[in-house]
């Protein structure tokens, strides 16, 4: 075998090694732009119709208050004060942020002042 032909070999080799790595990257890349565009948890956003009646109440409370205040961000107390005399549910209060969101609003420590 003379150099030439090993030379090439090592070369056709090289390439296949690329080619296996490129091919790889790109299942990786494939599979992430699938789960990207079809989560497999779906997530379901919240909605305000959705929402128990005290919930809705609250969140229509908070909106109100934004509202009046022309502010874009309410405090903890504020949201305490909307929030039902009942055991309310992570789940509720997570929908609570999300619609305030939606709209603009941030929930956050101290004064809106």
């Amino acid at each position: 075998m003379g150099p030439r032909r090993v030379a090439c070999e090592t070369h056709n080799s090289t390439m296949a090694q690329n080619d296996d790595a490129h091919a790889r990257r790109q299942a990786v890349i494939d599979r992430m732009l699938a789960e990207a565009l079809h989560p497999v948890g779906e997530v379901r956003l919240p909605s305000h119709d959705a929402l128990a009646d005290d919930m809705r109440k609250a969140v229509d409370q908070l909106l109100a208050k934004a509202e009046a205040q022309r502010m874009r961000r309410l405090t903890y107390e504020d949201l305490e004060e909307a929030l039902p005399p009942r055991d309310v549910t992570s789940e509720d209060l997570e929908a609570i942020f999300w619609i305030l969101s939606e709209h603009g609003i941030a929930i956050e420590d101290g004064d809106t002042a």
